[in-house]
């Protein structure tokens, strides 16, 4: 569990390192695209990879396997739908006051961070966890205590989209 926490701990400085410089507008966007694409994978993902896994025909052991790719295959189709019609929609990319840029720019590419680990997160721990691969007993406290916080956003942005919440519980 420890290499997974370091995986979000990279993940995460990475992601702030990557939208820092973009600036508000193009941060912002990106965070409307991944307030859709999180629900949208966290939904559609799991009959996908059901689907896949009754194709494949092969042990219940691999079953977290398919609905990961299937969460994951679903998220960046439609992230890459989203980003393409936001790309077409508004091909002058707005100025805000440069106090402004300076300060929320910044903000939102942390949000961004923030939203894109909690996702992994979900995917990467939850689906292992009810598969039997992850022991919740041998985890660490403060593994344990940074999944959870590092899940939440995710939680919440599928809480108040849906009703299927409640098996994140």
């Amino acid at each position: 569990m420890l290499y997974v926490c370091v995986l979000l701990i990279f993940v995460f400085f990475a992601g702030v390192a990557m939208t820092v410089g973009e600036g508000l507008w193009s941060n912002t966007i990106s965070l409307l695209c991944l307030l859709i694409s999180i629900p949208s994978a966290l939904v559609m993902g799991l009959p996908l990879g059901m689907w896949g896994f009754e194709q494949a025909d092969t042990d219940d052991q691999y079953l977290w396997y398919f609905i990961f790719a299937g969460q994951w295959v679903v998220f960046f189709a439609v992230m890459l739908i989203l980003k393409e019609l936001a790309r077409r929609a508004s091909r002058v990319r707005v100025r805000f006051i440069p106090q402004l840029e300076m300060i929320a720019g910044p903000l939102m590419g942390l949000g961004v961070a923030v939203v894109f680990t909690s996702f992994l997160t979900v995917t990467i721990y939850f689906g292992p966890r009810a598969a039997g691969v992850w022991d919740p007993a041998k985890i660490k406290d403060w593994e344990k205590s940074m999944l959870d916080y590092s899940v939440r956003p995710a939680y919440q942005i599928l809480k108040a989209t849906t009703n299927d919440a409640a098996e994140f519980n």
